[in-house]
This record gives structure tokens, sequence and C-alpha cells, in this order.
């Protein structure tokens, strides 16, 4: 659980939490060179006037790496200043062998990530009651703030729906990187977060490890012992 990794697209999990900090979620934001981005995209048209809720729908849900260039791109004091942001919070919350260094999670030399420290990411992401109504968002549509662009936006997460309590929360996907997804499940009160990366079947190991975890985990109450 120690070794880095390439993070891919799970990312963008840090991308949301340093954006919800710096706007309020009926902000409006404008898209400038967001347009361009490449890859995995919401289909943001450069001009075009969102709320940060919305393009936190298109990164979270989609994992647009539009939406999430236009968030880092409005930050008062600028894109890399926001990357910096998210490395200060990795090590406020002790996620020491990861580095940010964009953010939307392409590939670059030395952004990196552990198993244990992106369980740390999820943990305190699902704290925040606006992500984790996202990342459990199955589809939605969102739209900029004359009604004139429209996104259809359809969760990556195959298993939104499918597994009992599962609450989210993001997907993951580059050549080196291979398929990456963090899951979040509550069954009877108990929180079970799993974490895979490097993997060629996300799903069907995740949808495993969460129902191994289910059953073969005895939770004991403090009173208990």
């Amino acid at each position: 659980s120690s070794r880095t990794m390439p993070i891919a697209s799970i990312t963008k999990l840090m991308t949301a939490m340093v954006a919800l900090e710096a706007y309020k979620l009926d902000e409006v934001l404008t898209v400038k060179r967001a347009g361009e981005a490449i890859g995995q995209d919401m289909g943001l048209v450069g001009g075009e006037k969102m709320t940060a809720e919305n393009l936190l729908y298109g990164l979270l849900v989609k994992s647009g790496n539009d939406a999430a260039l236009a968030v880092a791109e409005n930050y008062p004091q600028g894109y890399q200043a926001f990357v910096e942001k998210m490395n200060q919070k990795a090590r406020e919350w002790q996620m020491t062998k990861t580095q940010f260094k964009n953010v939307s999670g392409v590939e670059q030399a030395g952004h990196v990530t552990t198993v244990r420290d992106l369980a740390i990411l999820a943990k305190e992401a699902m704290k925040n009651e606006a992500l984790a109504k996202m990342v459990g968002s199955q589809e939605i549509d969102v739209a900029d703030v004359t009604g004139k662009f429209k996104h259809q936006l359809i969760n990556i997460n195959q298993l939104l729906g499918k597994v009992e309590g599962l609450r989210g929360v993001k997907t993951g996907w580059t050549v080196n990187a291979g398929e990456c997804l963090i899951t979040d499940t509550v069954r009877n009160g108990r929180e079970i977060i799993t974490v895979v990366l490097g993997s060629e079947d996300r799903f069907g190991e995740s949808r495993q490890l969460i129902e191994w975890a289910f059953a073969n985990h005895e939770w004991k109450s403090i009173e208990a012992l």
C-alpha cells in the first residue's frame, strides 16, 4: 500500500476539495481556455459561464478534464497556486507520498500517490456533503447560466446503483495508471473504503473487495472490549 503509483483522474477528488474551499457553489466562473483541454471532457465551450457547482458535477460525474482546468484557471492566485494548494492539503492530511503536478490527472512525471494516501483522501472528501452528493449522482444534466449550453453527465462509476450502500467515489484511467477506482460503501452504519490502482477490472475487483470486507470483518464496539 506504500508503493507510489500514477493517480489518473482520481486526482479530481483533491481538485474538487480545493475548489469547494475557493468558491461558493453558486459562484459563476467563466470558461477561458478549458475548452482546449485534452482527454475526457464534459464538453465545455470557451466563454461559457457556469456555476462552480455545475463545473464540479462535470468534474466528479463525467470526470471532465475541461472542468478541472476551468476551476483552476479561475483561481484568484492562478493555476500553479491551485496545484500548490492541492499539495498543501495532502500534507495537512498526512498523505505523505502524494504529489500533485496538475489538476486533472493527465500523466506527468512525479504526479503520484499510494493506496493508503487515497484512502485518506476519500475519507476526508466524503465528509463534505456537497461532494458526497455529486459523486453519488448516476446521471445529471447541467447547463450554463444562460441555459444555452447543456451538458448531459453520466457517471463513469458502473457500481453506483448496483452495489448496496455504495456512495461513490471516483474513477480513473490512463495507459500507465491502468484502471483505478475508489469506492465508499455504507451498510448498517459501517463504512468501507476500497482503493484499486493499476487494475484490469476495477469494477469487478472493487465489488469483490467490498463484499469480502462486509462478509469477513467483525466490528467490535468499544464497550464490548
